[in-house]
């Protein structure tokens, strides 16, 4: 079951718990830039399934437009960074509320256009045990700041202080390889513990099932669960220490050297 909420800034939060009284970690899933849509309940649901509470906020709250070209992708929408930061800590503090999250640890995880909040608010806030980045956050615009009120992925990996996993498809256009090298280069020259994965042969988007032209169920279903395993692990402090701990798996199609 979805639980709905508004909070006292207008914006709506979703979340869905396991059958359980005991505090339980929580799994933010950030929506695509589609917004608030099927898919992205799917992954609430999921996530509380697999024992997490599952969260969803609405990140767009405060565009007033029409939301149904959003949803087809007709329109875009781009929150600055100050605004995700303020969200979350607003879904984090009304989550803390609950009986069955209390103190229990959260996991952020990006996808798409959200991909780069999470790095936005673990550079900002400490509230976060470990975050995901899937299939997005490191465009080139990522990069470039092309956005208003958006920092550069550069000056964001610095200020970072939890793990950090990044999934893409190799076949993303959106993505280029030569920014995943460059994100892994950058977390390592900065110290910080990551796991990164490339899928060969794999679009943009591989994750939503409700697009069955990218939708890919093998690739799907074992990120789904190296993002369990990951949070997992951080959630008890198994990323924790004062040795580094970088996990780089680049599975390609192509001969790409990320040395570059």
């Amino acid at each position: 079951m979805i639980i709905e909420k508004t909070m006292p800034s207008g914006m709506r939060v979703w979340h869905a718990r396991p059958d359980t009284e005991e505090p339980r970690g929580v799994l933010m899933l950030l929506h695509e830039r589609y917004g608030p849509v099927e898919h992205s309940f799917n992954l609430i649901e999921k996530a509380a399934a697999d024992g997490f509470v599952g969260v969803m906020q609405d990140l767009f709250h405060r565009y007033k437009g029409e939301r149904g070209p959003v949803e087809r992708a007709q329109a875009r929408v781009d929150v600055t960074d100050d605004e995700s930061t303020v969200d979350i800590e607003e879904t984090l503090t009304y989550l803390k509320s609950l009986s069955y999250v209390n103190d229990a640890p959260v996991g952020i995880a990006g996808f798409c256009l959200s991909g780069r909040i999470p790095l936005v608010f673990a550079a900002a806030r400490s509230g976060a045990a470990a975050i995901a980045v899937t299939h997005g956050g490191i465009y080139p615009r990522d990069y470039q700041g092309e956005k208003p009120g958006q920092a550069k992925v550069s000056r964001l990996i610095p200020l970072i202080t939890c793990p950090v996993l990044g999934m893409f498809g190799e076949a993303d256009l959106s993505v280029p390889m030569e920014n995943v090298s460059r994100f892994r280069r950058e977390l390592e020259r900065e110290g910080k513990n990551y796991w990164i994965r490339v899928y060969a042969n794999t679009p943009h988007a591989w994750m939503n099932t409700t697009e069955p032209g990218r939708y890919r169920a093998d690739q799907s279903n074992d990120a789904w669960r190296s993002m369990l395993e990951f949070f997992d692990a951080a959630f008890v402090g198994d990323w924790a220490g004062e040795h580094m701990r970088w996990r780089f798996e680049p599975a390609t199609a192509v001969d790409f050297d990320f040395a570059i």
